[in-house]
């Protein structure tokens, strides 16, 4: 992509000439400053001025007038428009060679190009170089070396190496022309890392949503101006606009979710929770449902609302590799469609801790690991939910499942659906600042959803058999022993006649790790003792085995 003037403007400032130098071959233009309160004199270097300095005028004029002797700083505008434009012919060539040399030194030595007049050359200072680029810009560079330059459409952006490269290559050939080598660039890469602002990391002022328009204080919900002290990286692509409303997209979601008035609401916060580069709620979603049911549609609006710059798609099979999270730095939001697990089971602890914006090592291909805390929501949409290695509450209490009940029928599906509800974006993103409202009132505590309860509670069941095994057989008390074993050979004869996934829990290995894991889920102290080379429990007593199936097929009908 080539860096043209107009790409440059959303991040640089322009910048006239400030500072120019007398050099020993410009003896007509020091004569004519020792001269300038004449009026004769100021006309003609004013038009000399003009003829060289084309839309910088007063910004080269003021800085050759601070050579003159005789003219105070607070002088230069009074003569500046008290002179007059000559006719050209009265403008000496040699004082116009001389301002062309004056200020093509000047403008390359503000870039760094420091120049020789004896040996007729230049010499290139990294240090000056990013000086002057700095104050054309906002950049900020964080711990681990990334520099973020702010976009003056509102927002930092974290340009790559490359792009970053082009601007330094433009504003360098502005200074001197086909200057350009990838040792300056290297030079100069280094010394804006270390000239420009640190900070510990980006979007620290999250009490703040960046839209087309402006600032939204999340407290007031009043529109503020941008501005760099807000060091926000994520700008929602949409005019916020208070009156707009979205009759159709809230009956799309009262299709998609039968009407259900609590799971309407948890998808409100949701995507209001989604807008912010806030991690407080530590909740990963999984969309579930068979195909034909809205997801897609839906994950889809979210994208575009929160914006696509914004949104990553990593896969959850990544979760478990070695490389692959990368995409998700600096982005707001991870919703990936392809979750196929390829029966793994999924490793979750780099799940939980981008879900808790905790800080990771991420692996660059060919690159060296950054350490990095993401602020990334995650939404996963699955037909199958995965299984994990993971079955302790830490993993559980960091989901959130959404089911989505509605099947559509081939005659019912609208293939204008997506582009009618995109029309309404200001209105679902005024909905949506509404369930963050809530959600931001209520802690970060999510809407009772029955549907999710009974979907989540199914889920733990499935992934941790032992859990049903547990609550179906044994009991905590006081004063019951009972021997170790009794418990898994029992647990083996429940997995027969269920006939279900042991999920690896046929291993006496798994299973008690299952075990304990649900003893500590219950807060019941583990207490084994040894009795003769018998390991017992204390305080946990096994339900007779044949007496609750004799209970269970006195319920059983026969035809």
């Amino acid at each position: 992509m080539k860096v043209n003037e107009q790409q440059t403007e959303k991040y640089l400032l322009y910048s006239p000439i400030k500072r120019v130098r007398l050099l020993e071959g410009t003896g007509t233009l020091s004569t004519l400053l020792h001269e300038i309160k004449d009026d004769r004199k100021l006309s003609i270097l004013m038009t000399a001025v003009h003829i060289v300095a084309v839309g910088e005028e007063y910004a080269f004029f003021t800085a050759l007038v601070k050579h003159a002797p005789n003219v105070r700083d607070s002088e230069i505008n009074v003569l500046y428009d008290s002179a007059n434009i000559t006719n050209d012919s009265m403008v000496p060539e040699k004082l116009i060679e001389e301002l062309r040399l004056v200020l093509k030194v000047g403008k390359a030595e503000e870039r760094g190009f420091l120049y020789d007049e004896k040996k007729n050359r230049y010499s290139f200072n990294a240090n000056v170089f990013a000086r002057h680029f700095l104050q054309r810009c906002h950049i900020r560079s964080t711990e681990d070396g990334r520099l973020f330059l702010y976009n003056y459409k509102g927002v930092y952006e974290e340009l790559s190496e490359v792009h970053l490269g082009k601007l330094i290559r433009s504003v360098m050939h502005e200074g001197k022309w086909n200057s350009w080598k990838s040792t300056y660039e290297v030079e100069i890469y280094k010394a804006l890392q270390r000239e420009a602002n640190t900070v510990e990391e980006m979007n620290v002022h999250r009490n703040y949503l960046n839209v087309e328009n402006g600032m939204l204080d999340l407290s007031t919900y009043t529109l503020l101006e941008h501005s760099p002290k807000y060091l926000s990286t994520v700008q929602i692509p949409i005019h916020y606009d208070a009156k707009a409303t979205a009759p159709k997209f809230l009956s799309f979601l009262d299709d998609i979710t039968c009407t259900d008035a609590g799971l309407v609401s948890v998808h409100q916060e949701l995507i209001g929770y989604w807008l912010t580069s806030e991690t407080k709620a530590e909740k990963a979603v999984y969309y579930y449902g068979s195909g034909a049911n809205g997801k897609s549609v839906l994950a889809s609006i979210i994208t575009e609302l929160v914006g696509p710059q914004n949104v990553s798609s990593v896969p959850l099979s990544k979760f478990n590799d070695q490389f692959g999270l990368e995409s998700m730095i600096g982005k707001a939001l991870n919703i990936s469609a392809e979750n196929e697990m390829g029966g793994k089971a999924l490793k979750t602890e780099n799940f939980k801790a981008i879900v808790s914006g905790d800080s990771i090592t991420i692996n660059i291909k060919y690159r060296p690991a950054i350490t990095y805390r993401p602020f990334c929501r995650q939404v996963f949409l699955v037909n199958n939910l995965p299984d994990s290695s993971d079955v302790t509450e830490g993993y559980f209490r960091k989901i959130i499942i959404i089911p989505f009940p509605r099947t559509f029928k081939k005659e019912e599906r609208d293939v204008n659906l997506k582009n009618e509800l995109l029309k309404e974006l200001p209105g679902i993103l005024n909905w949506a600042i509404e369930g963050l409202k809530r959600l931001r009132k209520n802690n970060y505590q999510f809407s009772s959803s029955k549907a999710i309860e009974s979907l989540q509670e199914s889920y733990y069941n499935e992934q941790n058999p032992v859990q049903e095994f547990f609550d179906e057989y044994v009991a905590i008390q006081d004063d019951s022993r009972t021997k170790q074993s009794a418990f898994f050979n029992m647990y083996i004869r429940w997995l027969e006649i269920q006939g279900i996934d042991d999920k690896g829990t046929r291993s006496r290995q798994v299973f008690w790790r299952y075990f304990k894991i649900i003893l500590n889920n219950e807060g019941v102290a583990i207490n084994k003792k040894k009795v003769k080379g018998t390991i017992y429990f204390d305080g946990l007593k096994l339900q007779d085995f044949e007496e609750q199936n004799s209970r269970l097929n006195e319920n059983i009908i026969p035809f």
